[in-house]
């Protein structure tokens, strides 16, 4: 950072039209060409994480005094600064004025922003976007068409065999010279590192991707999906429960519930040596989540459609007031908004459907007060 620099966002009487609020330039610079460019930047907290940042803009401009005012015709309304406990989320400004034949001089401030905290449940986010899902293996299994139980027992059995190999590998490597090692190495970032402990790392990616499978499998005791139409909700947007989804099961359905959730998520990356390669892995952690439906389903005979169960209107507005706006860095980084559909059953494998989510900065511009405090403004859709 650039002592005695500073930079600031100012939106001025009206709010309408946002300025870069530059101050502590120094004198020898006046008379120049500049660039100011801002940018979002992410910090991941944990150990070799990755950090990543994304240009906002650039504007050129000439340094005419030590205190600028430079109008902004692009800059997000709903910007702001974050600390959680995975990521942290700045605005830079960096002013590189165009003084040297070789080299220019470069000054950079973080940007004066509002430091956004969560507003929805934190303590209930992840049992909401997440929820613990309990249920029997074997009536899941009685569940299926013949064809889907037999393939889910192959990719069980598959999941076992892979496991038992891969920790067998660790066991030898463990017990051997490193130059002798098939796969896992006695080196890692600390300086020492357990071909075990790493084996047993390596069998837990493995299983998680062969029971993303074996899930997929289990739930095929049901067809269910997004009804057609569904979109990006936008705010005020209500939509009747029956107009979300549609499906039917092979079999009753007792005591299940469905239910419709969002959530803010942290996001970013971190290397991780897995044998002898280093690779990149992303994250996404629960920040907070609101409810915006849910209804007990007592009994849904097998074959009946679910959308004739369903009552009621899903409330999209908590999305937009009780959650911070997305702040990302492409993808893979920053805070986003997700949003989901859920079933959950007792005894089968829950049905998660994730709902379209390609916001834009409007949806996050406060409208009069008048018009969120009237039901009659909201756009309704409940035929």
């Amino acid at each position: 950072m650039s002592s005695g620099f500073s930079a600031r966002i100012e939106h001025g009487i009206s709010g309408n039209q946002a300025c870069c609020e530059l101050d502590g330039i120094p004198q020898h610079l006046l008379g120049h060409d500049a660039k100011l460019s801002l940018r979002i930047q992410v910090d991941v907290k944990r150990a070799s994480g990755v950090d990543s940042s994304e240009s906002l803009l650039e504007l050129p401009l000439r340094v005419s005094a030590t205190r600028l005012r430079v109008p902004l015709a692009q800059f997000p309304a709903h910007a702001y600064a974050f600390r959680g406990e995975h990521i942290d989320i700045r605005l830079l400004a960096r002013l590189r004025v165009d003084d040297g034949v070789i080299f220019d001089t470069t000054l950079e401030a973080p940007l004066e922003l509002p430091l956004r905290r969560p507003l929805a449940n934190t303590m209930q986010a992840t049992a909401w976007i997440e929820p613990p899902d309990h249920y029997s293996l074997a009536a899941n299994l009685r569940a299926l068409s013949p064809k889907d139980r037999l393939i889910a027992r192959l990719l069980l059995a598959i999941a076992g065999v892979v496991g038992a190999g891969n920790a067998a590998i660790g066991v030898h490597d463990q017990s051997v010279p490193e130059s002798q090692v098939y796969w896992y190495d006695h080196t890692g970032d600390d300086g020492s590192e357990s071909p075990v402990m790493k084996s047993l790392a390596g069998s837990g990616f493995l299983g998680v991707g062969l029971w993303i499978a074996i899930r997929a499998r289990l739930r095929r005791y049901m067809r269910i999906g997004l009804a057609s139409g569904v979109a990006t909700p936008r705010r005020g947007e209500r939509l009747a429960a029956r107009r979300l989804v549609e499906g039917e099961a092979r079999v009753p359905l007792e005591r299940s519930t469905l239910r419709v959730v969002a959530a803010n998520r942290e996001k970013g990356q971190y290397r991780e040596k897995s044998g002898k390669e280093t690779k990149t892995r992303s994250f996404s952690h629960p920040l907070q989540a609101v409810v915006l439906f849910e209804q007990f389903l007592a009994h849904v005979p097998a074959g009946s459609p679910i959308e004739d169960h369903l009552d009621g209107d899903v409330d999209f507005e908590p999305i937009f007031t009780d959650l911070l706006p997305p702040l990302t860095v492409g993808s893979s980084h920053g805070i986003d908004v997700v949003w989901e559909v859920q079933l959950l059953h007792p005894d089968f494998v829950d049905q998660e459907l994730s709902g379209p989510s390609q916001w834009t900065a409007s949806d996050w511009t406060a409208h009069d007060s008048t018009d969120l405090a009237s039901p009659a403004h909201r756009p309704t859709h409940s035929a």
